[in-house]
């Protein structure tokens, strides 16, 4: 059984240096849709971070009258948290409100005009947050429901969702887009390398064709006849990922300083830091796509 197996491999590699130049081929489509799906992979993870930024600012403030119970407002704090899509509700007092308001006066105008009055103007207010961008919309809908108006609707003032839900729809669509648009590169790029390496097994095939009927008359099994071109179709993905994780990493550590200036992330330290995941993915994927490319020309072509 060792020795088959060893005679297939040996078979395998030999197939891959004697068509050296339809090899190179396959391995250069298969190494070009590999680095397309890290670097697709790479950009999402690094504007994760900007968005995650972007996501932290946004979210749907409640105001209430100035003269709102305390006690009426924490009761529908408690059943906001409830609300399955709400992430937090940070409840800002009036007191608190009045001195954040201070703080970013620079009008010593509207400071005295504050003294005068003598009462604080302003009522308390909740920053509610949302568990994902897309869940926004939800909590408007709950904070516009029967029940909030019915209960509530004396003491609040306004629910600024309308003129945040602009800066919030375009922040979830980016993301989704962004997801989808990788998703169907991905995909593409998975087909075209299937297709260029199944042809190039299939020209390994059809040149070696004399040499398999010889094997065939002298007995040998249909294993060992076609093994040879499942191991040619699994090299071809292991030099690939290979050279696909060289690339990255000689590219990254050029490009990262200059990336990180623009971005939070230093993609060379994120993929130096998951080695051994990021290439293992790389690697498994090229003889994947390879193993599966020569299993479908096998089939189709290697009629034995």
């Amino acid at each position: 059984m060792f020795t088959t197996l060893g005679r297939i491999l040996s078979g395998g590699v030999k197939g891959f240096y004697r068509n050296f130049t339809i090899s190179i081929s396959a391995i250069l489509i298969l190494l070009i849709s590999l680095l397309s799906f890290a670097s697709i992979y790479l950009a999402l993870e690094l504007i994760k971070p900007s968005v995650a930024q972007l996501e932290q600012k946004v979210d749907v403030n409640l105001y209430f009258e100035t003269d709102a119970p305390e006690e009426k407002i924490l009761e529908l704090k408690t059943e906001l948290e409830a609300v399955n899509q709400v992430s937090s509700v940070e409840y800002v007092s009036k007191e608190a409100a009045l001195e954040d308001f201070k703080k970013r006066q620079n009008s010593d105008v509207i400071l005295a005009a504050l003294e005068s009055i003598g009462e604080n103007p302003l009522g308390a207010a909740f920053n509610i947050k949302a568990n994902e961008i897309s869940e926004y919309e939800a909590i408007a809908v709950f904070l516009e429901g029967a029940q909030i108006s019915e209960e509530y609707s004396q003491i609040i003032e306004d629910v600024n969702y309308n003129q945040n839900k602009s800066a919030i729809d375009k922040l979830n669509t980016i993301i989704v887009s962004v997801e989808r648009f990788g998703l169907a590169v991905s995909v593409i790029l998975a087909v075209v390398a299937v297709i260029i390496t199944y042809n190039t097994i299939r020209v390994t095939i059809y040149t070696a064709r004399h040499e398999i009927k010889v094997m065939r008359l002298v007995g040998a099994s249909k294993f060992f006849a076609r093994g040879p071109f499942v191991v040619e179709g699994l090299a071809y993905g292991l030099v690939a990922g290979l050279l696909a994780l060289g690339i990255l990493l000689l590219g990254l550590y050029y490009a990262a300083p200059a990336l990180q200036e623009i971005f939070i992330l230093n993609l060379y330290e994120f993929v130096l830091d998951d080695i051994f995941r990021i290439g293992g993915v790389l690697i498994f994927s090229g003889m994947l796509l390879g193993g599966i490319s020569s299993l479908m020309a096998i089939r189709k072509y290697l009629n034995i």
